[in-house]
């Protein structure tokens, strides 16, 4: 509750600078400053307390409930969507202050991301309506936010990485060339199954080519591989995307995928997400000692390159992804 408190100091009083200017005398200002500032922020005491519905948001039981219904659905099958938001009535920057703002309700660390593609629009991520396969990111947890969806495709595809290594286990327990000195892809870490499943560094892509430092995979190492998708696809769910969705899911545990899609003609409508990728350093996964240098790359970063790009930007890191 906002309420007066003062006086912070004896009546009789002068601050340090007193003297130093006369209120209303504007000649002497240094350059630059206003003589005026009109502004929400510049708020006297009853000002405050006139407005106390604009500076407290009460949940309701209802809301509560509705919050508890998430986390549990977030700790159960490691994925949940909010719906209701309407992205159309905000404006870039507002609509990654909404996404950002939810989104830290649920890992307070943000990791950097960065674009690896060329300077040429049709290049970048976000302009690539070709479909993608099954992979993980860099980062522990993925948000991704639905301001625009296509005319038509770009599905969200998810599938349980547990449910994969069951059937590895059951079925395919030679296949141990899925772990590699240079690339393991499977990690047990206190009892967790964690996933590290990028293809792009292991193969290469027509964006990015192989890092040529890394052994060529053998041929058995290709079939495993194969293996993985294979059971990745067969044990995939198609979560439904709307405008105004945000998708959260636990990239340790779970694989994702995206079907083509396709835009209007003229780009008025244009599939548009954008993506957050964070931890909870309280109650996040223990990450295996063979993830840390990459997650130490994302996550151990100075607040001062902490910026989220309104628009995909080539090459440029950022705390916003588009996706």
């Amino acid at each position: 509750m906002a309420e007066t408190i003062g006086p912070i100091m004896d009546a009789g009083a002068q601050p340090a600078c007193a003297g130093c200017y006369e209120i209303g005398d504007t000649s002497e200002l240094p350059y630059g400053f206003l003589p005026k500032l009109t502004s929400s922020l510049a708020w006297q005491p009853d000002d405050i307390l006139a407005r106390r519905d604009e500076t407290m948001l009460q949940l309701t039981q209802s809301d509560l409930d509705e919050i508890n219904d998430s986390l549990g659905g977030f700790k159960r099958p490691g994925f949940f969507t909010i719906r209701g938001l309407t992205p159309s009535e905000w404006d870039a920057r507002e609509n990654i202050i909404v996404h950002a703002g939810i989104a830290s309700y649920f890992g307070n660390k943000r990791a950097l991301q960065q674009n690896y593609y060329s300077n040429t629009a049709d290049a970048i991520l976000f302009f690539l309506a070709s479909a993608k396969g099954f992979h993980s990111d860099n980062g522990d947890n993925v948000s991704l936010y639905c301001r625009q969806v296509a005319v038509t495709g770009g599905d969200l595809y998810l599938s349980s990485t547990w449910a994969i290594y069951n059937e590895l286990a059951a079925h395919h327990s030679g296949d141990e060339e899925l772990r590699t000195k240079k690339a393991p892809l499977f990690y047990f870490r206190h009892g967790k199954l964690i996933v590290d499943y990028q293809k792009r560094p292991l193969c290469g892509s027509k964006e990015e080519a192989r890092d040529p430092r890394l052994k060529p995979i053998t041929l058995k190492q290709e079939e495993a591989l194969s293996v993985v998708d294979k059971l990745a696809y067969e044990n995939a769910i198609s979560v439904d995307q709307q405008a105004g969705d945000i998708n959260f899911f636990n990239n340790l545990g779970l694989l994702r995928a995206r079907s083509a899609f396709e835009n209007d003609d003229d780009q008025q409508v244009r599939r548009h997400l954008t993506r957050l990728i964070f931890r909870d350093e309280v109650e996040g996964w223990d990450i295996p000692e063979g993830m840390r240098e990459e997650w130490r790359k994302y996550y151990d970063h100075d607040p001062a390159v902490e910026v989220f790009r309104e628009e995909p930007t080539p090459w440029a890191w950022s705390l916003t992804g588009h996706d």
